[in-house]
């Protein structure tokens, strides 16, 4: 009977991961209370797994790949790595790439891809390539760098703890190595090839390259004779009858952006309006306006005026305006920003913006003045687009950074101390060291994540104790008849990629580690290969953005849909999974 509510509760919670109709995070904690409240894990396990190392050591890594970013330690080399492709589109692909995989190995997959995203983006328009066909090899790359380590990824951590916890063994912090580097090679060959034939060529995804933003802000002027002089913006009608909006005043050398309603409009004011271009040029009959000179609006402003910025930011996975409108949270009352424009699956959403759900990958065209368009990105899950500093800078510090990050491996690898002290020593010298603030710290660590893992655990212990991952490890080995460990393990890794595909990665190693465990005992094998096999496989789906989030990251920007990720991605996971199949058994034997 235990078993039974276990399996129910596992495909729930499947489901629940699939339809994303519930962040994952608080999928996970539902979880964590089913089967505290069904009494199928005690309290004390039900919350076990907030004492896990792996939870830990993933969060202290998100704090160590912050102080590399806000130092720009990596900034230097990522520039001259990228300059050396020329503008050949082939060693483009490889070079973004292979640069991606090596920052990904040793910090967090989605802060490499954010941080190389905009250089690589540069180097399209510089070769005149298309942000298509750069972006998801960009995405792929993080992916299968991560796979080269043990820090590289949290499911290589994850699989790390849990064989620990199952078996009292642990895999060391380059035993990865071997099996990752292979499969990146053949990656990088793949997209160069094959991959990057099948990449779409579209349209930018950055809406300042598609559209000028003055087709739908203009400056009027207001005159002396004007019916709306004197009047409050509110008085004046603007919106409800002509459905245009006041985003700025300019008034001699003051600047009011985004004023209040109840700001009153003078003779002689400049007046940022946005409407519909048609409505703005008939608007000086009716109310008294005259629209500046064409001449005195650059044709493609980074400003509207000294301290209001135009830039694009993309929404993560992790923001929490997924799946909100923009008049749900009312975003320019609460964030002080105006969305212009959305663009979405390498198309623009323009026209009543207000109204449009938002998904992660968007890329949404702001504007407002800087420090509104920081907070928005610090604390609200957007990654800016622009150029612009998006974290305190501290070039002086990036060797200190560099250096915390060699030492905290160099202890992990020589064994003076556990990964998860390593890392905790690492994330700490970080902090006081000056590369980051005990509040950039803090907000550092995507919380999603670690909630995620930590709620999802106690299901694997659940699965152990009620028997259920024995049942599913012997209809397993039983389907596979007398083939032996190798098609078990074959079988894992393509079970993993599938589920994957369709939910959290790290959810997938917890769910499936048990079950390897036990096919392992069952077989009478060494459980190691089954669990790097279900980590590494959980780190490279590529046939879908929600497999992974740095593939979520990249699908705004590079103007891709669902199914780009399908075409391009499912030659190259079939070569994977063959490739991964062959070589851990033969790092790890059986």
């Amino acid at each position: 009977m235990d078993a039974l509510l276990v399996l129910v509760i596992l495909s729930v919670s499947i489901f629940l991961f699939a339809c994303n109709w519930l962040r994952v995070d608080l999928v996970s904690l539902m979880i964590l209370l089913a089967l505290g409240i069904t009494e199928l894990v005690s309290p004390m396990e039900a919350f076990s797994g907030f004492s896990n190392p792996a939870v830990i050591t993933v969060a202290v890594m998100f704090i160590i790949s912050a102080g590399l970013t806000h130092t720009g330690a990596l900034q230097p080399l990522t520039t001259r790595l990228l300059n050396i492709s020329g503008q050949n589109e082939r060693y483009m692909v490889m070079t973004i790439m292979a640069t991606s995989a090596v920052f990904s190995a040793f910090i967090n997959n989605i802060a490499a891809t954010a941080l190389l995203m905009p250089l690589a983006i540069e180097m399209g328009k510089k070769g005149n390539v298309s942000p298509s066909k750069l972006l998801m090899p960009l995405a792929f790359g993080s992916l299968l760098g991560g796979v080269c380590t043990l820090i590289g990824t949290p499911p290589n951590l994850l699989a790390n703890a849990l064989l620990k916890q199952h078996a009292n063994s642990s895999f060391t912090m380059f035993d990865y190595s071997p099996v990752g580097i292979l499969l990146l090679i053949t990656g990088i060959f793949y997209m160069m090839t094959l991959g990057r034939r099948l990449l779409p060529e579209r349209k930018s995804g950055i809406l300042t390259t598609a559209y000028q933003v003055k087709e739908y802000i203009a400056e009027v002027e207001v005159l002396p004779r004007s019916l709306i002089a004197n009047k409050t913006i509110a008085a004046s009608r603007l919106e409800e009858n002509h459905k245009l909006k006041v985003r700025a005043i300019l008034r001699g050398r003051q600047n009011f952006p985004f004023p209040h309603k109840n700001r009153k409009i003078l003779a002689g004011d400049i007046l940022f309006i946005e409407g519909n271009p048609k409505t703005i040029l008939e608007l000086h009959r009716a109310e008294g306006l005259q629209v500046v000179p064409e001449k005195e609006y650059p044709k493609n402003p980074q400003r509207v005026r000294e301290d209001v910025l135009v830039i694009e930011a993309s929404l993560t996975p992790t923001s929490e305006m997924v799946g909100k409108t923009l008049r749900r949270v009312k975003f320019a009352d609460t964030y002080g920003l105006t969305v212009l424009a959305i663009w979405r699956s390498g198309a623009p959403v323009v026209r009543k913006v207000d109204h449009v759900t938002l998904r992660f990958g968007d890329v949404l065209l702001l504007q407002g003045t800087r420090d509104h368009v920081l907070h928005l990105s610090q604390s609200h899950g957007f990654l800016l687009l622009g150029n612009i500093e998006t974290s305190p800078y501290r070039p002086h510090r990036g060797p200190a950074s560099i250096a915390i990050l060699a030492g905290a491996i160099l202890l992990a690898t020589t064994g003076v101390m556990p990964i998860m002290l390593s890392a905790t020593l690492g994330a700490l010298l970080m902090v006081l060291s000056g590369c980051l603030t005990i509040k950039e710290a803090y907000e550092s660590i995507d919380w999603s994540i670690i909630l995620l893992i930590a709620g999802t655990l106690p299901l694997g212990i659940a699965m152990e104790s009620s028997g259920l991952a024995q049942k599913l490890a012997t209809t397993l080995i039983n389907s596979a008849g007398d083939l032996g460990a190798w098609p078990i393990l074959a079988i894992l890794i393509f079970l993993t990629l599938i589920l994957t595909a369709i939910m959290s990665n790290a959810a997938t190693v917890v769910l499936l580690a048990p079950v390897a465990y036990s096919c392992a005992v069952s077989l009478t094998v060494d459980p190691k290969p089954f669990f790097m096999g279900i980590a590494v496989a959980a780190s490279i789906c590529f046939i879908s953005p929600i497999g992974h989030q740095s593939n979520a990251l990249v699908m705004g920007p590079g103007g891709y849909k669902f199914f780009d990720y399908t075409r391009v991605g499912v030659g190259l996971n079939l070569l994977c999974w063959s490739l991964a199949s062959l070589l851990i058994p033969l790092v790890f034997p059986f």
